[in-house]
């Protein structure tokens, strides 16, 4: 795990959020600093003396509700990771002003791309949630606003205050240049705007708000170049743990809230297809939706007593299995025999039509209907109308497609 630190290195410090500005939008746009917040993560060192270090998050989550997800760089909870977080005396906390603080969670994380995701224990109204937008090509040359905490600011002068949300520093740029990092497939936003320690894992928002991605660090060759994980990385981590978030749509300015389930993308598609359609165009719309019930959609069916014959649609996310209900779809109550926290994972393949089946190194195990004991991290393909079970034959989950 400790290869965790070349990229801390790599990308020293760096949070601030990029901007792509438009002649409407000029201005940065007060309502980031609502979504943003610092983080301070603590982990023992070879004496048991606790070391802290702090960054910056921000939120995500449905517009209109309190959210309680946090999305940051993973290098700046690296040392809580590697303290094998709160179980090996780790601490993760964010700060909403210099007397208000709570304590996160640690949900998932990707070490090659440098994103990480926290969560409270439960949603807060001293924030709002940031939307998310991929920006492309044609933002080249725009202006861009980097937000975070940066440590330099504050060890220069002292002020009174340092942890609120006005206390976030904002720094203008444009936006250079759009890459994907060899060897990791990352994709990068380069731009200009001068970051500094403490400000990793800040939002880079453009003209309109809108988050385009993760401030990461900058380069030790140049330093006037300086980098963001892009928010399609973001999104693809938030979809694959099935963790809700808000799109900004271009054009319109409409906001569209994504849920990584899948279902209410559905609707909304279908929704503008009708309000949108010209009445001489009616039929079409109708065509269209006799073809979902000639198809199948393909389910997992849980057949353990404390679900009740519960049923998970799939829809184009992997949908991960077991204890822990902040990344879990079909959830076990805690303390039930023979599931993990995170115990299994399931896929729906549509051009094979089958379902992909990849046990999480649980440590009870994943096992066929037959018995066999599926390898740990190695996807099974299984055919419409089988069986898995977790642990015991009491956790069977059946999959199906259903009319």
């Amino acid at each position: 795990m400790r290869k965790l630190k070349k990229t801390a290195a790599l990308f020293c410090a760096a949070a601030l959020t990029l901007l792509p500005a438009v002649p409407a939008f000029a201005d940065f746009d007060q309502s980031v600093l609502d979504g943003v917040v610092l983080l301070y993560s603590g982990a023992p060192d070879e004496d048991g003396a606790m070391e802290y270090w702090r960054g910056t998050g921000f939120f995500v989550g449905e517009e209109g509700e309190n959210p309680e997800y946090i999305i940051t760089n993973c290098h700046v909870v690296e040392e809580y990771i590697l303290a094998g977080e709160a179980l090996g005396g780790g601490e993760l906390y964010v700060m909403f002003d210099e007397s208000d603080q709570e304590e996160a969670y640690l949900v998932v994380y990707d070490y090659a791309k440098d994103v990480a995701v926290l969560k409270l224990a439960e949603p807060t109204e001293k924030r709002t949630p940031l939307l998310l937008k991929e920006e492309n090509e044609e933002a080249l040359g725009s202006e861009v606003y980097a937000v975070g905490y940066p440590l330099a600011a504050d060890v220069t002068i002292q002020a009174v205050t340092s942890a609120g949300k006005n206390d976030a520093t904002v720094t203008t740029g444009s936006i250079s240049r759009f890459l994907t990092e060899s060897g990791t497939g990352r994709k990068l936003i380069q731009t200009d705007v001068a970051l500094s320690g403490g400000n990793s894992g800040g939002p880079l928002v453009n003209g309109e708000g809108a988050v385009i991605g993760v401030s990461t660090g900058g380069s030790k060759i140049d330093q006037n170049l300086f980098y963001a994980v892009s928010s399609s990385d973001v999104k693809f981590l938030l979809d694959q743990n099935n963790i809700p978030y808000g799109i900004y749509e271009e054009g319109s300015g409409s906001i569209v809230l994504y849920a990584a389930a899948g279902a209410a993308v559905v609707i909304v598609i279908i929704a503008a297809a009708v309000l949108m359609g010209k009445k001489k165009k009616s039929p079409a719309p109708e065509a269209k939706q006799e073809a979902p019930s000639a198809s199948k959609t393909p389910v997992m069916r849980s057949m353990a007593p404390q679900h009740g014959g519960m049923v998970v649609q799939l829809h184009h996310q992997p949908v991960q299995i077991g204890r822990d209900p902040a990344t879990c779809r079909l959830v076990y109550q805690d303390g039930t025999p023979g599931v993990s926290s995170k115990h299994c994972q399931v896929y729906f393949d549509e051009q094979e039509q089958m379902f992909i089946v990849t046990d999480l190194n649980s440590t009870y195990g994943t096992f066929l209907a037959s018995g066999q004991r599926i390898a740990p991290n190695t996807p099974v393909k299984l055919p419409p109308h089988s069986s898995i079970y977790l642990g015991e034959a009491d956790n069977t989950v059946y999959l199906e497609l259903e009319s």
